[in-house]
C-alpha cells in the first residue's frame, strides 16, 4: 500500500500487525482523489476510523493543510504516528501543524472541539453498516449541522445501499463492484 499521488507520491504505508483495519487500497483512493481533484488543496481534513491513515495521508500528499485522524484502537496508533512521520518527511511537511492524532470513539467524539472541516473521510469496519447504522447516520447529521459546507467521502460495502433521510447530495457517484464486501466510495455534499 503506497501513497498514490503528490509531494509523498509512492511512500510505502504499513498496516498494524493487530487490530481491526482493512485499509483503503491504493485504487479506491485515486479514484476518490481524481474526483477531488485541486479542492483538496488547503483543505483541512478529518479522517474517521483512521488505520493507516490513508485517506488523510493522501490528503497530505496532495496539499491539503492539515489533517485530523481519529483512532480508537490504541494498538494501531503507533503505526498510524509512524506514516505520518514518512508522509510529512517525504512532503516535507511540519508534523506538529500538519497532522493531530486524537485517540477517540468516532461516534462520541466532541465535534465542538474542532474548527472549520472541509473535507470528511469516512471508512469503519464494515461490520459497522450492521451494527451501528443509526450511530453513523446521527454523526453524518451532527457533523453535517457543524460543518455545513463539508463534502463527505465515503467507503461502504457494496451490498449495502445508503438512502439517508439527512440533507445529503451525490456528487460523484462511483459504479461499485458487485462483488460482496468489496469497497463502494462516493462523494457526499450537505445541502439545505
Amino acid at each position: 500500500m503506497r501513497i498514490t499521488g503528490g509531494s509523498a507520491r509512492g511512500i510505502l504505508l504499513d498496516v498494524p500487525p493487530k487490530g481491526e483495519v482493512r485499509p483503503a487500497t491504493d485504487f479506491t483512493r485515486e479514484r476518490i482523489f481524481n474526483c477531488i481533484g485541486p479542492t483538496i488543496q488547503e483543505a483541512v481534513v478529518l479522517d474517521c476510523f483512521a488505520g493507516t491513515g490513508a485517506y488523510g495521508l493522501e490528503a497530505l500528499s496532495r496539499y491539503a493543510k492539515m489533517c485530523m485522524f481519529l483512532e480508537q484502537d490504541p494498538q494501531v496508533i503507533p503505526t498510524l504516528r509512524s506514516n505520518c512521520e514518512k508522509v510529512c518527511k517525504s512532503a516535507q511537511r511540519n508534523l506538529q501543524t500538519a497532522v493531530k492524532i486524537i485517540n477517540t470513539d468516532v461516534f462520541v467524539f466532541d465535534l465542538s472541539a474542532i474548527d472549520g472541516v472541509d473535507y470528511l473521510f469516512f471508512d469503519p469496519p464494515y461490520r459497522f453498516w450492521e451494527e451501528d447504522k443509526e450511530q453513523i447516520f446521527s454523526f453524518f447529521e451532527r457533523i453535517g449541522e457543524k460543518f455545513p459546507q463539508i463534502t463527505l467521502a465515503l467507503e461502504y460495502p457494496s451490498q449495502f445501499s445508503w438512502s439517508p433521510n439527512i440533507p445529503w447530495q451525490p456528487l460523484y457517484p462511483i459504479k461499485p463492484s458487485k462483488k460482496k464486501n468489496a469497497p463502494a466510495i462516493n462523494l457526499f455534499k450537505r445541502v439545505g
